[in-house]
């Protein structure tokens, strides 16, 4: 079978690209200032400096790398299931499983912070090599950077899990008002 006739038959819509580019777009930006949030928090002296410039550099790199491998996951889980990212979120709000997996979404969110954190620190350290400043100018305190981003990462998580949920349900019952 030929790399064509997979890309032809496999079970994505146009819509399933909008919403990886949202959603990763949405998070990338999201985990990013999680990111920043918690090196500032871990910075060992004050004030912290910040250099706007390789921060807004270092965020572009960050997203870009997000909505790139949010896609290419999305798009991988896509044929390996083989139903469209809109046919499993349907499945997912039409079984109640959104409402019943709040709690390990955020326990999940949590445990998986330092992955987004690890790549927000790269993305800056690319952008300090073009642009020859520090994006978070201080002595960083890696443990508790890490610390506070597994923590704010897992309320964030907990909070979006849970309005999602809310969401869904109310979507499954129907409003009946008008």
């Amino acid at each position: 079978m030929q790399v064509s006739e997979i890309v032809k038959d496999a079970p994505i819509e146009r819509e399933d690209v909008s919403r990886w580019v949202v959603f990763s777009g949405f998070w990338g930006s999201i985990f990013y200032l999680l990111s920043c949030v918690s090196e500032v928090a871990a910075a060992r002296r004050r004030p912290v400096r910040l250099d706007t410039q390789t921060l807004g550099m270092g965020y572009g790199m960050h997203v870009a790398t997000f909505v790139i491998g949010g896609s290419i996951l999305n798009a991988g889980q896509s044929l390996v299931v083989g139903k469209s990212s809109t046919e499993q979120a349907q499945e997912s709000i039409g079984g109640g499983q959104l409402q019943r997996t709040w709690p390990l979404q955020a326990l999940g969110g949590a445990a998986g912070s330092v992955v987004p954190l690890a790549m927000a620190v790269a993305s800056q350290k690319v952008a300090e090599n073009i642009t020859g400043r520090p994006a978070i100018d201080n002595d960083i305190n890696w443990p508790v950077a890490a610390g506070t981003m597994v923590v704010i990462t897992g309320l964030t998580a907990l909070a979006v899990s849970r309005i999602t949920s809310w969401v869904a349900r109310d979507a499954k019952r129907g409003s009946g008002r008008r």
